[in-house]
């Protein structure tokens, strides 16, 4: 019978490459969801941004003494110059006072991804909704 004397450590040899590569791929892994976190919450900041704004746009024009469908179709360019998409927009009034509120429904598409960001911003007159 031969006996052979392994020294320290050379049935391992290899192992380091292995070990690098589980690393460096759970680096990857946590630096893709980490871009993807923070591209939802730039859409998340452009959408709200562009909701308000456009909202605020409207409410302004109605003031002025435009009818409703024009104060939406300029809340609709306004979240289109802001690369949004505007879903809805409604006009409130309460009673018969001249001062409406506005509020629309804007969606922002997450860059690439499949992912779409909703808001909804109000801007006028405050309606009293516990009542």
């Amino acid at each position: 019978m031969r006996w052979e004397v392994l020294r320290r450590g050379e049935g391992e040899r290899g192992s380091a490459v292995v070990l690098v590569i589980g690393v460096v791929g759970g680096l990857v892994t946590v630096l893709v969801l980490a871009l993807g976190l923070v591209a939802v919450l730039v859409a998340g900041q452009q959408a709200r941004t562009a909701a308000d704004l456009a909202s605020l746009a409207a409410a302004g024009r109605l003031v002025q003494g435009v009818d409703d469908t024009a104060a939406c179709a300029l809340a609709a360019r306004v979240s289109e110059q802001h690369g949004v998409e505007l879903r809805r927009c409604r006009v409130t009034r309460q009673g018969v006072s001249p001062l409406p509120e506005v509020t629309v429904d804007v969606e922002r598409a997450v860059g690439g991804t499949r992912w779409a960001v909703g808001v909804t911003a109000r801007a006028g007159a405050s309606i009293d909704r516990s009542g």
